[in-house]
């Protein structure tokens, strides 16, 4: 069990890029996790949101355009 705390820890580290706040690191192992938890989701549901909107963007270019965006954009 403490190696799931500590690795809910560290994940919270890698997420942040970064020292954790203090108060972050307060926290109790079972909120840790679900902290962690609930970046993990949220970063999935920008990932999504962000490839939509690049689309929707691409879609408004014409056709022969589209590949060239996409290699100088890197999509």
């Amino acid at each position: 069990m403490a190696d799931q705390d500590h690795g809910a820890v560290e994940e919270l580290r890698k997420q942040f890029r970064g020292p954790l706040p203090g108060s972050v690191e307060a926290l109790d192992p079972a909120s840790a996790r679900d902290l962690a938890a609930a970046l993990r989701h949220a970063r999935g549901r920008q990932n999504a949101q962000l490839t939509a909107a690049t689309e929707e963007s691409l879609a408004q270019l014409p056709r022969l355009l589209r590949p060239l965006v996409r290699k100088v954009i890197g999509f």
